[in-house]
């Protein structure tokens, strides 16, 4: 059982909270503690400093742009596992805001240098979180990078427990592959009427 905060009660971090909360300690941390209370019933909520204080692995879902000002109030989190979920996503959702030469995960890792950042479940839509937590079976992959392989393996493990398949693509500098399949699968739900709850899937061919 692991100590895990999330930062972000929106509909990412809330669901999140929920799909984790059943096999692990899980805190939320929220820009508004009281209002998310009620949001959210049944979850342990407070605000981003403590919530971050005793987890050993943190999880980032917030909106990128909101990144700077929230590393000041979660300090250095040095030895801890960060999962960043985030996109840099313009203020319409469909398109990317920087890509190709870097990616949100490599400015999350060199804002945090002393903590693992994993890049991971930022091509999971939300709807399918909430699928997910109702106990769907049919889940996409999530697909995991960072330059530390032990965390790597530590947050497939996680997103296995919750019932995804998923697959550790390799180093932070991967996420910017991962961050423009998140746009895809937005543009595929959203642009092109599929609807919020699809996915990708890695699989093997036979």
């Amino acid at each position: 059982m692991k100590n895990i905060a999330i930062i972000g009660s929106g509909n990412i971090g809330g669901n999140l909270a929920r799909l984790f909360t059943s096999k692990h300690n899980v805190t939320l941390g929220s820009r508004n503690p009281e209002q998310s209370r009620l949001k959210l019933p049944g979850l342990t909520i407070t605000d981003y400093t403590q919530a971050a204080k005793s987890a050993n692995i943190v999880i980032l879902a917030v909106p990128f742009s909101e990144v700077t000002a929230i590393a000041a109030k979660l300090g250095s989190l040095a030895g801890k596992i960060l999962i960043d979920v985030t996109n840099p996503l313009t203020a319409d959702f469909m398109a990317l805001t920087i890509g190709h030469t870097t990616s949100a995960g490599e400015a999350i890792q060199a804002a945090f240098p002393q903590a693992h950042v994993v890049k991971a479940f930022n091509t999971v839509l939300a709807q399918v979180l909430a699928k997910a937590v109702s106990g769907a079976k049919s889940l996409p992959s999530v697909l995991v990078a960072g330059n530390h392989a032990a965390a790597n393996a530590e947050v497939v493990q996680l997103a296995k427990d919750a019932g995804f398949s998923a697959f550790d693509t390799g180093a932070i500098t991967n996420a910017r592959y991962l961050e423009p399949l998140a746009a895809l699968g937005i543009q595929l739900a959203y642009a092109k009427g599929h609807g919020g709850e699809v996915g990708f899937a890695f699989a093997a061919v036979n």
